[in-house]
């Protein structure tokens, strides 16, 4: 077992994606002293519509938690991510003011993750929201998100901390087994990977398209709509745009730009912030992504495979890749030091 132990010391652990997931988890990892090196189609500089991270409106919101454990990965990416605003302002991470407007208020305050997390938060008064057929709403501090510049920062610290980058696209999970025969942990973070890839499959995976419209303004406030009629208005101020969206196609993959959805889109924000995006507004251009979803949410656990093989999953994520990633990462990190401690005294 003292081989297999310094086997485990001594080889990479071998991440599958390159995307906002597989980022942070390679960069904990490599924090924690690990040797990794990801292997993915798409890393941070490509803009392929599937490569999703570089697309996301990416924007930590009070009001998405869903139960603890969603709450807890939640409040781990926000501190890591305001860590990074406070030392890198040019690393893609922004504070911006957020107003935040619920059709159906939550069922309880304590739902609301952003009273506990977000700097400045406080509760509108009936009259801010109700005349617009709300029933709750809430302004506050939050964190911002300009993807492809993050992503280029992450690379640039992960290569920084010794890790490595295969630019590859893999078609069964045996491609990569051949590729780094001695390693022991390899984590799937292949987002809609499993969906494709022999040894991974995964029929819960589907394509969620989004659509955005990039509107110059010199607004500086994000407004967010929860509900049925969901709509975003999230600044880019490293940009001088907005991100203007709210649409979920599952099943849907094509790049070509709807423009009766852009139109609506613009129709919906205009509705929500009169004050920030014009009826007839400025668009700089439009922006098409292919979020990695999967029924009944995101999958992050580990499964054990013969000759002493682990794969720990962490994929599925659709929308909420950035609000998530360190969190998951965080738990991926302990699943990795638990499979060090096993091999270690065993």
């Amino acid at each position: 077992m003292e081989g297999k132990f310094r086997l485990f010391q001594n080889n990479t652990i071998v991440i599958l994606g390159a995307g906002i997931i597989g980022c942070t988890t390679a960069r904990l990892l490599l924090e924690k002293g690990f040797k990794v090196t990801l292997v993915a189609k798409h890393v941070p500089g490509d803009d392929d519509i599937w490569y999703a991270s570089n697309w996301a409106g990416a924007i930590w919101h009070a009001g998405d938690s869903k139960n603890d454990k969603h709450r807890y990965m939640r409040a781990v990416s926000f501190r890591r991510f305001m860590n990074d605003y406070q030392s890198d302002k040019e690393c893609g991470v922004c504070l911006v003011n957020v107003k935040e407007y619920f059709e159906k208020a939550p069922e309880s305050m304590a739902d609301l993750l952003g009273r506990k997390i977000n700097p400045n938060f406080r509760s509108m008064s009936r009259d801010q929201f109700e005349k617009s057929g709300f029933e709750y709403g809430c302004q506050y501090d939050t964190l911002v998100i300009e993807p492809p510049r993050y992503l280029r920062f992450m690379k640039k610290k992960i290569e920084e901390l010794g890790g490595l980058f295969i630019k590859k696209e893999i078609f069964s999970v045996d491609e990569i087994y051949d590729m780094f025969p001695d390693s022991t942990v390899f984590v799937n973070a292949s987002g809609i990977g499993p969906k494709y890839i022999k040894g991974l499959e995964d029929s819960k995976c589907y394509p969620n398209r989004g659509q955005n419209v990039l509107v110059i303004t010199d607004t500086s406030t994000a407004f967010l709509r929860s509900g049925e009629e969901y709509t975003y208005i999230i600044p880019r101020p490293l940009q001088g745009v907005v991100v203007c969206g709210g649409v979920n196609q599952g099943d849907v993959d094509s790049s070509n730009i709807d423009m009766s959805i852009a139109k609506d889109e613009i129709r919906r924000a205009h509705k929500l912030a009169p004050e920030a995006i014009s009826e007839s507004p400025d668009v700089a251009g439009y922006v098409v992504g292919i979020r990695p979803a999967r029924e009944g949410g995101f999958r992050l656990e580990k499964e054990a495979f013969e000759d002493d093989k682990f794969i720990l999953h962490a994929y599925g994520f659709n929308g909420s890749g950035y609000a998530l990633s360190y969190g998951a990462a965080h738990y991926i990190s302990i699943m990795v030091e638990e499979l060090e401690r096993r091999f270690c005294v065993s």
